[in-house]
């Protein structure tokens, strides 16, 4: 599988917003749910050019994408998503890799994840250690596992 990574482009936000959401849902969540989570999985121009953002292409489409927002030495992650239609080929674990050696280029020594609950898993698998809750941004009530990796 020949799977290129490049740097996100402006006009992609909104297929990026579509490939999260669609991501999302394919754990089962119901519309109300996905409705609530809209504002914070939309991906806009300014956050493609203001963090690091970067698509996985496979057949000539957008198979995956990451966003990484940093400050100083800290990073955090935003989006790491993953076309349902390419889960479980390796497109998650290469996007990873290609995270880990953007965050080194720019001197990050710690990225902080709100885990999807269900992605959990994988992030640890990935070296991530759980350190504790942090509140959903979406839904009230809710908390996420909150994950840290030492770069």
């Amino acid at each position: 599988m020949d799977v290129q990574i490049r740097r996100a482009k402006l006009d992609e936000a909104s297929r990026l917003t579509a490939l999260a959401l669609v991501s999302k849902a394919v754990w089962g969540y119901d519309e109300a749910f996905m409705e609530k989570c809209r504002e914070e999985l939309t991906i806009t121009v300014g956050y493609i050019r203001s963090c690091e953002v970067f698509v996985a292409i496979l057949d000539e489409q957008i198979a995956g994408f990451y966003g990484l927002t940093v400050e100083e030495s800290n990073g955090v992650l935003d989006y790491l998503y993953v076309s349902p239609k390419w889960l479980k080929q390796g497109i998650g674990r290469k996007l990873w890799e290609h995270l880990r050696h953007t965050a080194q280029s720019l001197n990050v020594k710690t990225i902080s994840i709100d885990a999807e609950p269900h992605a959990e898993n994988f992030y640890r698998a990935m070296g991530a250690e759980r350190v504790g809750l942090t509140p959903s941004g979406s839904i009230p009530g809710r908390f996420l596992p909150l994950l840290q990796l030492t770069v």
